[in-house]
């Protein structure tokens, strides 16, 4: 018995310190390496799997697990199905959702030290830079993409940056720890700005606008005031010695707008007029079948027909998206694909938004940093949403991978403030 009871700790144990080292991996890798992203998500996949040989107690927060294990069902499902569920890719799309809810539900009752994420957020932030710095200053490339495309990089770089500033500001950490996860967040920011990826800079105000509702809505006005101001003062500080560029860049995007108004035909191939052209065949096909949607090949079908038929620029074929996340699904697969994917979006939202009862569940002198950690989680969702409104981020496989298993990192750590006090250190849970 005694030895019985020894290996069972000293499995969980291993399989503790194997979860926070994946996580950190997850974070500091995913911008920095090739397919970075992989590395901790496959760690995290496989030690669920091992999970399974042992039995964790009952955690706290099975109705919010449910909520977001039924969110991961729901759009995997989409994804398989519409790629043909016996299909490689269907079956390639069903494995990683499968996985990444799998991960979710173990850490969700073994609970993962929060460390492992707000300093998996800071790494990967510092990392995003590296790369970014090395293209551009060394590589003279215009935009850095890292080792995906510009748009996934640069907008992956900023919500890691802008979640770093959130945690700093709001977590009532040590000094050093304050200036440290600040620093790593404007690298983050950095990155981002050195991508020239615009549609990752308009979802800035939205989720400075978010950080300072969850701030004054827990009582931390002060918290709120300061949260903004100083996230705002970093983005224009970081903008500043490049602010000619940027401007340009944002004037550039104005004139192509207005340049396809005035001639659609001649501007579609620019950057924003390409996106105007897709948005445009996108809302098309919708009104045509705004229930059933078209179908991955039946959207490209269509879009070559309309195109035969001199009602759209060739160029529309360069890319099999719409550059829309919402238009996209719903042209693709109907009216229950668009309230799927919003659903992927608002169930996050929900169960990590802080609210009085859900910090008041977390030992008091731990509540800013449960309201740090919450914060940074919710802004996930959000940003995913804003960056969705010019790309469409789950064409990629960045987009999947770092989105599922943020969810599985962020309830993991969530979960484990939750536990009662005598189940767990939790002074020492993020004193470090």
């Amino acid at each position: 018995m005694f030895y019985q009871e020894l290996f069972v700790i000293s499995y969980q144990n291993f399989l503790n310190t194997g979860f926070g080292l994946a996580v950190f991996s997850f974070f500091a890798l995913s911008l920095a390496v090739p397919s970075g992203y992989s590395y901790g998500s496959s760690a995290m996949a496989l030690l669920a799997l091992a999970s399974l040989l042992h039995k964790p107690r009952q955690q706290a927060g099975m109705r919010e697990t449910g909520i977001l294990l039924a969110s991961l069902a729901a759009i995997g499902l989409i994804w398989a199905m519409g790629y043909g569920s016996s299909t490689s890719a269907g079956l390639d799309y069903g494995a990683k959702y499968a996985l990444a809810g799998l991960s979710l539900w173990v850490l969700s009752r073994s609970g993962l030290c929060p460390r492992a994420v707000v300093w998996g957020l800071a790494a990967g932030s510092v990392g995003a830079l590296g790369v970014a710095a090395y293209q551009y200053l060394v590589l003279h490339l215009t935009k850095a993409s890292g080792f995906t495309n510009a748009i996934q990089y640069g907008g992956i770089a900023m919500y890691m940056g802008i979640a770093c500033w959130a945690l700093a500001v709001l977590g009532r950490w040590r000094g050093w720890q304050i200036g440290l996860l600040a620093l790593c967040g404007g690298a983050g920011v950095l990155a981002s700005l050195l991508s020239e990826s615009r549609g990752s800079w308009v979802t800035v105000p939205l989720l400075l606008a978010a950080i300072w509702i969850m701030a004054w809505r827990n009582g931390h006005r002060r918290s709120a005031f300061v949260a903004v101001v100083v996230i705002l003062a970093g983005c224009v500080a970081l903008a500043l010695p490049a602010y000619q560029k940027l401007e340009k860049r944002a004037a550039l995007a104005v004139q192509e707008a207005r340049n396809y108004q005035l001639n659609p035909a001649q501007y579609a191939q620019t950057s924003i007029g390409q996106r105007l052209e897709q948005w445009r065949l996108a809302l098309r096909l919708i009104e045509e079948k705004p229930l059933a949607g078209w179908g991955l090949q039946g959207y490209v079908r269509a879009k070559q027909e309309l195109v035969d038929q001199g009602l759209a620029h060739p160029s529309v074929m360069d890319y099999g998206h719409a550059h829309n996340e919402i238009l996209d699904m719903w042209a693709k697969r109907g009216l229950a694909g668009l309230l799927v994917l919003l659903f992927f979006y608002a169930a996050p939202l929900y169960v990590f938004w802080p609210n009085a009862r859900r910090l008041a569940a977390v030992a008091a002198e731990l509540r800013p940093r449960a309201l740090a950690l919450r914060a940074a989680a919710a802004l996930l969702p959000l940003a995913y949403f804003g960056f969705g409104w010019t790309q469409v981020f789950f064409a990629h496989n960045s987009g999947h991978l770092f989105y599922t298993f943020s969810l599985a990192a962020f309830w993991g750590a969530i979960c484990f403030l939750e536990r009662p006090p005598k189940d767990c250190r939790l002074g020492a849970a993020l004193a470090g």
